[in-house]
């Protein structure tokens, strides 16, 4: 088949085979099953060596040495009540950093470049190209901690740190992986690194995860709100029947394996995403066929997932945090006999009164002994974000939580759903795309000297565009 048709199939048959990224294959790099081959784009950010990647985006250096750079030598967090400097502090005021790579930026070296996230099947068998994703900044950029940025060997998802009342554009390119450039520790004089884009026929997915805001006094706020992440990205694919994006509420065509593990009205619950993303679609920042996301509900550093079986339902003994219904069930323990902590350190729900000191309009709660909560006050804004429930296993909308399993991290473990699910995005780009810009705001935070950020997660969701047969054999002679 020509690419223009293969890609047009993703929408007809990309069954249950090509689930990379999904763990519910022993061996990812051979997505298909028996006689059948991958073909289409592979984005799979899960590694155990970074030691190839490049991370110094915006000439900020990130956490963890490379062979191309020094990680970010933090000096510490800005201290509380202090405004940060005209310019922002070295590598963001949640690092000060003593080491930035000004030089970088100069060279035009300043990136992410995130190794062998890629691979580009032809659908004939042979290996696939391997692909590099390269992140660059095109407009100014000032992250809260730089020491934030980029991918670890212990989870899924990248990362971008954008300071408090920043908005930034980047330019994501997937290009070869076998495009040299320089060492800029070996050659800091000439660190330059500028390869051109990939060739690619087939559409692909990316998604966008964990769009929180900071303590709200209002629900959702009634302007911007204190640190409220917004996204935008244009180019989609709106020509799919989905429109060219997806999320729990709305998925995409059935026949695609990542239908299988979201809910909607189709299934036992439905996971309501309408109180935690303001999604709007048409023309924005000068682009067409795009995407704003803006997050409406608080949420804390702890709620961050790390990898999609923390985001999905469904996929059962491969990892998954539960089932579609599981989203509605209220626990079956009360709040006298909590059987966790926050922090390893104070129970997260208890018994008695409950403060909200950052909340003015929200009056305390006391729950007596033997009351059943989904929730618990958290940090920053002690939030109110707890359901009462009338009795143990009761269906109650959004009170589920994180199952006790194996599978499931423990940081997460018996925490509600609601406070992680509900805030991902997942969007489509056509065939032959194989850069687009993402652009990423932080909204101000009043008060709250040095002002602090957010980090945005994004990830490729691992599935090949289909799964396709050898050619025919030729006839028998006549």
């Amino acid at each position: 088949a020509s690419a223009n048709g293969v890609a047009r199939l993703r929408r007809e048959s990309l069954a249950l085979y090509s689930i990379g990224f999904w763990t519910l294959a022993a061996n990812a790099q051979a997505p298909c099953p028996g006689a059948t081959n991958p073909i289409g784009l592979v984005l799979d950010f899960q590694t155990d060596d970074i030691s190839e990647d490049t991370n110094v985006l915006g000439g900020f250096p990130g956490d963890v040495a490379t062979n191309f750079y020094a990680e970010a030598a933090c000096v510490g967090q800005l201290d509380w009540g202090t405004p940060s400097p005209d310019g922002g502090c070295p590598c963001g005021c949640g690092c000060r950093c003593s080491n930035p790579q000004f030089e970088t930026v100069q060279q035009n070296g300043a990136m992410l470049r995130m190794r062998q996230v890629g691979r580009l099947y032809d659908g004939t068998g042979d290996p696939p190209q391997i692909l590099d994703l390269i992140v660059k900044n095109t407009t100014f950029y000032m992250p809260w901690s730089s020491d934030q940025n980029g991918r670890t060997a212990d989870q899924t998802f990248a990362q971008i740190s954008l300071a408090a009342d920043q908005e930034a554009t980047f330019t994501y390119r997937l290009v070869a992986n076998d495009f040299v450039c320089n060492s800029c520790v070996d050659s800091p004089g000439d660190c330059t690194c500028d390869p051109p884009a990939a060739t690619i026929d087939f559409g692909f997915d990316m998604c966008f995860f964990d769009f929180d805001t900071g303590p709200q006094e209002s629900d959702p706020a009634s302007v911007e709100p204190n640190l409220g992440e917004r996204f935008t990205t244009c180019g989609l694919d709106v020509e799919t029947s989905y429109g060219g994006y997806y999320h729990h509420g709305k998925k995409p065509d059935s026949s695609m394996l990542v239908s299988q593990v979201l809910c909607d009205d189709t299934d036992a619950a439905t996971i309501d995403t309408s109180a935690y993303m303001d999604i709007q679609t048409g023309s924005f920042l000068g682009g067409t066929n795009c995407i704003q996301v803006e997050a409406l509900k608080e949420g804390a550093g702890s709620d961050n997932p790390r990898l999609f079986s923390e985001v999905t339902m469904g996929l059962g003994a491969f990892g998954g945090a539960g089932t579609c219904a599981d989203y509605d069930v209220c626990p079956s323990y009360s709040c006298e006999s909590d059987p966790w902590t926050c922090g390893g350190n104070v129970p997260c729900m208890t018994c008695g009164p409950i403060d909200y000191p950052d909340y003015a309009s929200e009056a305390d709660v006391t729950y007596p002994t033997g009351t059943i909560l989904s929730g618990y006050p958290r940090s920053p804004g002690r939030m109110p974000d707890v359901i009462e429930c009338p009795s143990a296993g009761a269906t109650l909308t959004g009170a589920g939580v994180y199952p006790a399993t194996e599978g499931v991290e423990e940081r997460l473990q018996l925490r509600p759903y609601r406070y992680t699910m509900p805030k991902f995005v997942c969007v489509t780009y056509p065939e032959g795309t194989a850069e687009f810009s993402v652009t990423y705001r932080v909204g101000p935070n009043p008060g709250g000297d040095p002002g602090y950020g957010r980090a945005f997660l994004f990830a490729g969701t691992g599935l090949a565009t289909s799964c396709v047969g050898p050619p025919p054999s030729p006839p028998p002679p006549s």
